[in-house]
C-alpha cells in the first residue's frame, strides 16, 4: 500500500489529479443511462396524464348532453291550426231518434243522474250526460242520423279574401266519433299537408285583428287546437267549455299561442322518435281493445266512414267494471310503446273569452273569431352540449400541448417529403437519360 505522506508533492499531485478524472470518467459514462431514464420519466409522466385527461373529454363527449334554447318570436305568418270542436251526442242528434231507438240507455242515464226516467239533464249538464250515454250508440247510426256537419257549420270567413275557404278548397270539415262527441274537424292544409298560413299584417290592417271566423249552431260544445301530426298525447285536457241558453248568442274570442319543441335522436339523452305520438297510441288502444272486448277504446277518436258499416260497433263504457279492468292492461300495454317524445312536437295555448248577446228564440248560436295575439309564439331546441367538432378541437390541444405536435409543422414534414422523393424520382429519370445518351453514343463511334 502506498503511503502518501512520503510521496513527492508533484507525484502527490498527479494521483490526486489522476483519481478526480477518473471519477469525472464514470460521470460521463453514467450521463446516457440518466438521460434515458429521464426522458423515459417525462414520456411516461406526459403520456398518463395526457390519457387521463383524453379520457375526461371522451368521456364527457360519450354522455351526449344536450342544452335548451328556448327562442321567442312573433311570425308575420300565422299558420292556422287544425280545430276540433266536441258536440255531445243529445246536440248532435233529433232527441226523439235518441228516446225511441236507445230508449234503456236514456232512461238508465236519466236514473243514473236524477233518479227519474225522463230528465232535462242531458242540457244542464251536458258533458256527463253524454260520457255516460254515449257508448251506447252504434257508430253506423252516428254516421246515419247524426246531424250533417253542414247543419252546424254553414261557411268559413277569413283575412285572407273575401270569399269563403271551404269554397275554394283552402279549408275542409269532416266529423269523427269519440265514445261521448261527434267531433267537427277543421283543417287548412297546403299541398304539402302543413297548416296553411294567413298574413297577420292583413288581418290587422282589413280584419280589426280576426284572421278567422265561423258561425256554430250548437247548444254545447268543447273546442281545442291541434297542429296535424304533432299532436301531443296529453292534448285531451287542453279543451275549453261553452254552452248557450235560449235566447243567446255567444260570440268567443280565441287567442292562441304556439309552443313548439324540436329534440335530438339517439344517443343524445333526449332520445326522440320520429312518429306521431298520438296516433300510434290511439291505433294501439282501439287494436287491443278490438281484439280483446269487440269494441273501440274509449277516449278515442275515429274515423266515422273506417267503422261506419259495421255492424254493432261502438266504444266500450269505462263504467263496467269487468271492463275496466281489460281496459287498464290494454292503455298500460299502449303506454309503453309510446314514451320516446316526438322529435317534433306542437301544442297550443290560447283563451277563449265570451261575449252572450240577446237573440230571438231559436236563434241561438256561437260566433267564433280567432283574434292575432300579442303574446309571443315560442321555439324550444335542444342542441349538442359537447358537439362531436368540439371534442375535435379539444383533443387536438391537448396532443398539441402534451406532445408538442404542431398541425403546420407536419404539413411542412409531409410536403418536404413529397418534393425530396419527387426529387430524386426526378434524379433517377435524369441519370437514366444520360446512361442511355452515352450508350448511343458509344454504340454510333464502334459503327
Amino acid at each position: 500500500m502506498v503511503n502518501i505522506e512520503s510521496l513527492n508533492p508533484s507525484v502527490l499531485f498527479m494521483f490526486i489529479s489522476l483519481r478526480y478524472f477518473q471519477g469525472i470518467w464514470k460521470f460521463m459514462k453514467m450521463i446516457p443511462v440518466f438521460k434515458k431514464i429521464l426522458t423515459l420519466s417525462i414520456r411516461t409522466f406526459c403520456s398518463v396524464v395526457f390519457s387521463f385527461q383524453l379520457y375526461l373529454l371522451t368521456q364527457n363527449y360519450l354522455q351526449f348532453n344536450v342544452r335548451k334554447e328556448v327562442t321567442n318570436y312573433i311570425a308575420n305568418q300565422i299558420e292556422l291550426p287544425e280545430i276540433h270542436i266536441l258536440i255531445p251526442y243529445q246536440f248532435a242528434f233529433d232527441i226523439n231518434f235518441l228516446k225511441r231507438k236507445y230508449k234503456s240507455s236514456f232512461e238508465s242515464t236519466c236514473l243514473y243522474f236524477t233518479g227519474k226516467k225522463d230528465c232535462n239533464d242531458h242540457i244542464t249538464n251536458a258533458v256527463l250526460f253524454s260520457k255516460k250515454f254515449g257508448p251506447s250508440l252504434l257508430l253506423s247510426d252516428i254516421a246515419k242520423h247524426s246531424y250533417p256537419i253542414e247543419k252546424f257549420i254553414s261557411r268559413l270567413h277569413w283575412s285572407e279574401s273575401e270569399e269563403d275557404p271551404l269554397e275554394i278548397g283552402e279549408c275542409r270539415l269532416k266529423r269523427r266519433a269519440s265514445a261521448a262527441y261527434l267531433v267537427l274537424v277543421i283543417s287548412c292544409l297546403d299541398s304539402t299537408g302543413s297548416p296553411i298560413k294567413v298574413s297577420r299584417a292583413r288581418a290587422a290592417v282589413y280584419s280589426a285583428n280576426y284572421f278567422l271566423g265561423f258561425p256554430l249552431n250548437a247548444t254545447a260544445m268543447l273546442v281545442k287546437l291541434v297542429y296535424p301530426g304533432k299532436a301531443l298525447v296529453e292534448d285531451n285536457s287542453f279543451y275549453a267549455f261553452a254552452a248557450n241558453n235560449k235566447g243567446k248568442q255567444v260570440s268567443l274570442g280565441i287567442r292562441f299561442t304556439k309552443h313548439t319543441l324540436n329534440l335530438l335522436t339517439a344517443p343524445y339523452k333526449t332520445m326522440c322518435k320520429n312518429y306521431d305520438r298520438r296516433q300510434v297510441f290511439e291505433d294501439c288502444l282501439n287494436n287491443h281493445s278490438l281484439a280483446r272486448t269487440g269494441l273501440l277504446y274509449p277516449e278515442t277518436t275515429v274515423d266515422l266512414e273506417k267503422y261506419s258499416q259495421s255492424n254493432g260497433m261502438r266504444f266500450a263504457s269505462s263504467s263496467n267494471d269487468t271492463e275496466d279492468d281489460s281496459l287498464l292492461e290494454i292503455f298500460e300495454t299502449c303506454e309503453s310503446l309510446v314514451t320516446q317524445p316526438m322529435c317534433n312536437s306542437v301544442r297550443y295555448s290560447f283563451t277563449m273569452a265570451t261575449t252572450p248577446q240577446d237573440v230571438k228564440i231559436g236563434e241561438e248560436s256561437f260566433k267564433f273569431y280567432f283574434i292575432v295575439s300579442s303574446e309571443f309564439d315560442s321555439l324550444t331546441e335542444s342542441k349538442e352540449d359537447f358537439p362531436l367538432s368540439d371534442y375535435l378541437i379539444f383533443s387536438g390541444s391537448l396532443v398539441s400541448t402534451w406532445f408538442g405536435i404542431s398541425i403546420m409543422g407536419q404539413l411542412l414534414t409531409a410536403s418536404n417529403l413529397c418534393c425530396l422523393t419527387l426529387s430524386r424520382k426526378r434524379t433517377v429519370e435524369v441519370a437514366s437519360e444520360n446512361s442511355k445518351d452515352e450508350t448511343q453514343s458509344n454504340r454510333a463511334s464502334d459503327d
